[in-house]
C-alpha cells in the first residue's frame, strides 16, 4: 500500500497518482483519521490542504502519513471507501454508518386483499433479498415511526396497515385523515395503489439474477471485477473470477449506500455478467 509521509508541502503531494482510489490520512499512533474517494487522489488530497475550514485544518494538521488505494474506476473507489469507512470508523468520517440490526417492511397480502405492512429483520450477512422491501432502519423503532408517517401523510388506513387494532372504524378515519378502507368506504385495489405510491421511493429491489453479478470496470492500466451476491459486496479483483472466487467472506454484508451506488451504476449501463 504506497503512502507519503507528513504531507504538508507540493511536492509531497505531487507524489500521489492522479487516477481513481481512495486515501487515508493517519494521524499519531497511527489512528486513522480519514478516508476519502476520488477519480483523481491527487488532486482531492491537495484540496483538503487548501481548505480553510477549521475542521479541515484540524485534521490536515494532525495528518502524519497519507497512503492510499487505486482502483481502475469511479464504482470501485465508491465500494471500497464505503466498506472501509463501515468497518473501520475514521474519526473525522461523518454519517457513514454500518447496521448491524436492520430493519425493514415487506408486503403480505391479507384474505381481503388488502396489502399490509409487516416488519422484517434481515439476516445482516445473508440478507436474502428475495422480495421487494422498503426503507432500511437501524431498530423496530426507528422502522414503525417510518411506517406512522407514511401512513400519515398519504392519509393511509392505520387498521390496515396494522397501527391499530379492534373493531369497526380506525380514529383517523372519524378525524376524517383515513379514506375509509377499513369501513368499507374504499376498496382494497385503491388502498393498495395509494400504499405503493407511498413506498415507492424507499423501495429496496428483489435480487433479480440467480447467482453472483460480476461487473467489470476497466481503467486506463487495470481492470476491476467486482462480485455482488443479494445486493452484497463480496470482493473485487484484479482479475476474472473463477468459481472459487464466490464464496462470500465475513467482511461482505448489505448496505444502503452500496445499494444506491450499484443501482445507479447499472442503470446507466455498466459491463457486467452473471456467474452461478
Amino acid at each position: 500500500m504506497p503512502s507519503i509521509t507528513a504531507p504538508s508541502l507540493d511536492t509531497d503531494i505531487a507524489t500521489l497518482p492522479a487516477g481513481p482510489g481512495i486515501y487515508r490520512f493517519w494521524g499519531e499512533g497511527q489512528s486513522l483519521l480519514y478516508i476519502g474517494k476520488s477519480i483523481n487522489i491527487r488532486q482531492r488530497v491537495r484540496s483538503h490542504f487548501q481548505n480553510r475550514s477549521p475542521r479541515a485544518r484540524r485534521m490536515c494538521r494532525q495528518t502524519l502519513n497519507i497512503d492510499y488505494t487505486e482502483t481502475a474506476g469511479e464504482l470501485g473507489a465508491l465500494l471500497l471507501e464505503n466498506r472501509e469507512i463501515k468497518q473501520r470508523q475514521p474519526i473525522f468520517n461523518r454519517r457513514q454508518r454500518r447496521y448491524r440490526q436492520l430493519q425493514t417492511w415487506i408486503l403480505v397480502k391479507d384474505e381481503f386483499g388488502f396489502l399490509v405492512p409487516h416488519r422484517y429483520q434481515p439476516d445482516p450477512l445473508n440478507p436474502l433479498w428475495q422480495q421487494d422491501c422498503y426503507g432500511l432502519f437501524r431498530s423496530p423503532r426507528h422502522a414503525h415511526q417510518a411506517l406512522e408517517n407514511w401512513v400519515k401523510a398519504h392519509q393511509l388506513c392505520p387498521k390496515i396497515c396494522g397501527l391499530e387494532q379492534g373493531k369497526g372504524p380506525c380514529f383517523s378515519f372519524q378525524l376524517g385523515r383515513c379514506q375509509g378502507a377499513c369501513c368499507e368506504r374504499e376498496a382494497a385495489d385503491a388502498h393498495n395503489q395509494r400504499l405503493m405510491e407511498a413506498l415507492q421511493e424507499h423501495q429496496i429491489q428483489a435480487w433479480p439474477w440467480d447467482g453472483t453479478l460480476v461487473i467489470r470496470e476497466q481503467g486506463q492500466d487495470r481492470e476491476d471485477f467486482h462480485l455482488i451476491r443479494q445486493w452484497c459486496h463480496l470482493d473485487t479483483l484484479p482479475h476474472l473470477p473463477c468459481d472459487d472466487d464466490l464464496v462470500a467472506t465475513g467482511d461482505a454484508f448489505f448496505d444502503l449506500d452500496s445499494y444506491r451506488m450499484l443501482l445507479h451504476f447499472i442503470h446507466r449501463g455498466i459491463d457486467c455478467f452473471v456467474m452461478k
